[in-house]
């Protein structure tokens, strides 16, 4: 089945695919292009055809919307870097305004540092176990085609779908619970 040759492909990549941790970053200061051209390579590898690269009116967006800090004298950090990063990941799947709790609850308890390699960490642990639990899936398929049903693309957005409410639902309770301490 060419199904199963392209999806084990495209898991084999994901198994492979490594976030950038704080120290990948440059330690210094960037212009929006530069800024812009960095995180479309590190995200390039995780997107699909159909994800917009990142542009300078989506970093000003994630400026304006408090999702990451402004710029000092139009130039961007690790800070800036990190936020963009994890913001370009979880857009395919979450809001702006939840990212943007996401992201002040993190920093409650983390540094800067420690919220992009945990971030990229977790995405790394999770996406090689579900990379790996579909290859499981697929040499099924391949033993006996009648566990097709079970690989069908519902069956995984239906797991997103489920998952991203419940991270929705934490993000709420967070915002509730830090306005309701403000």
């Amino acid at each position: 089945m060419d199904i199963c040759k392209n999806t084990s492909a495209v898991c084999e990549n994901i198994i492979n695919f490594r976030l950038p941790r704080w120290n990948d970053l440059p330690d210094l200061e960037l212009y929006m292009d530069q800024v812009i051209a960095l995180t479309n390579k590190f995200i390039a590898p995780i997107c699909s055809e159909n994800d917009k690269a990142l542009t300078a009116s989506m970093v000003n967006n994630y400026v304006k919307l408090g999702a990451m800090p402004p710029p000092e004298k139009k130039k961007y950090s690790r800070i800036h870097l990190a936020q963009l990063i994890i913001i370009c990941v979880l857009k395919q799947v979450m809001p702006i305004p939840t990212i943007s709790e996401l992201i002040k609850m993190a920093l409650c308890f983390l540094s800067e540092q420690q919220m992009l390699d945990v971030f990229a960490e977790y995405y790394e642990k999770s996406a090689r176990e579900i990379a790996e639990r579909t290859k499981a899936r697929l040499d099924k398929i391949r033993n006996d085609p009648s566990f097709f049903d079970e690989f069908l693309p519902a069956s995984n957005a239906i797991r997103s779908q489920i998952e991203l409410r419940i991270s929705e639902n934490i993000a709420l309770a967070v915002e509730k619970d830090n306005s309701a301490h403000s």
